[in-house]
């Protein structure tokens, strides 16, 4: 009988970071695991499931939605007499066990989203908080982040660290830089959705103010999560929309620099990958980013597009060495694995 039972409903929708991080973890999960004793279970229309060794796959004959994730899934693990585990930042308010919750952007920031998601969080939130067995965030800006506006039990919650070595599987898809007729070194690049706390804006009035400065930006768009977003792009500014990730790879790693402008993030992985690749990273001056890059890269003001960019990154910084070795997913899985243990 499985111990644990892993929630696979990210496996329904594009990977953004929290679906990153939850199929990096597994799959380094699936190394150290003991056989028999996770459970991967996953909605009809899950794509791209991965190939594991350890942790089966059981695959319902149920779409993801609500209904799944709140009835269905719960009702399922009860009856294993397993514990959950949540890896993105949503749980069943029933049996909510072990969630990962990666931010409290939604609750603390309701004017970027919808009303209806910030209420549907704030539920989830709230229940989490109160009845899981353990909270797993991404960082310690996280953690604090929780106990102020959730109220959670410092006791409660274990930081999980995110991770950058899934670049090391994916080729590069050289032919992008010709396909959007870009030029090695002549381009910055950002990636994100096109939620309101990505800042995109920045780049936005950077651009026209800057128009000889050429950016490209890839990022997954959903008004129903996010609302109206602003369409008016300016002539030297691309929006390429969501990319593979051998196009991702090819561009972060051809780009003059790395621009990650958001006003809030609970650990920020696409910059970290742009370390890892040996690219140039610029981000926004936030306690998040100083408590992960700390010296390796450049600070913006995210309010502020009077900056010289070319300027900045002429600055020295310090080697990514130490942050790339301390951030993996291999560390991560075996935080998750330790921390779990105690309920098996």
């Amino acid at each position: 009988m499985s111990c644990f039972v892993i929630n696979g409903k990210f496996l329904a929708y594009p990977i953004t970071g929290v679906q990153r991080f939850a199929r990096e973890i597994i799959a380094e999960l699936d190394l150290v695991a003991e056989k028999g004793c996770f459970e991967l279970v996953v909605p009809a229309n899950a794509q791209n499931i991965p190939n594991l060794k350890q942790i089966k796959i059981i695959k319902s004959k149920m779409k993801a939605s609500v209904l799944w994730e709140q009835l269905w899934l719960p009702i399922y693990i009860a009856r294993k007499k397993a514990v959950g585990v949540h890896l993105c930042h949503v749980a069943p308010v029933l049996k909510p066990d072990v969630v990962c919750i990666h931010d409290v952007n939604v609750i603390s920031n309701p004017k970027w989203f919808t009303k209806k998601i910030y209420l549907w969080y704030k539920i989830i939130g709230i229940f989490c908080s109160k009845f899981s067995k353990k909270i797993l965030t991404v960082s310690e800006f996280s953690k604090r982040e929780l106990i102020r506006v959730l109220g959670a039990p410092c006791s409660k919650i274990t930081v999980v660290c995110e991770g950058w070595q899934h670049l090391n599987n994916i080729i590069a898809d050289e032919s992008s830089l010709e396909r959007y007729s870009l030029k090695k070194g002549q381009f910055y690049f950002s990636l994100g959705t096109r939620a309101p706390h990505k800042n995109i804006r920045w780049i936005y009035d950077y651009a026209k103010k800057y128009p000889k400065a050429i950016f490209v930006v890839s990022g997954f768009s959903d008004k129903r999560i996010y609302g109206k977003i602003d369409e008016s792009i300016p002539e030297n500014m691309k929006f390429l929309g969501y990319l593979s990730d051998e196009e991702i790879k090819s561009l972060m790693q051809n780009c003059k620099a790395f621009v990650f402008p958001s006003f809030y993030e609970g650990f920020g992985i696409p910059p970290i990958e742009a370390l890892g690749l040996g690219t140039q990273v610029i981000v926004s001056d936030i306690p998040v980013m100083h408590e992960i890059f700390g010296n390796t890269v450049h600070y913006i003001d995210p309010y502020n597009v009077s900056v010289d960019l070319e300027k900045l990154l002429s600055e020295p910084v310090v080697s990514a060495e130490t942050v790339l070795k301390k951030y993996s997913w291999e560390n991560a899985a075996a935080l998750l694995l330790d921390t779990i243990k105690e309920f098996a």
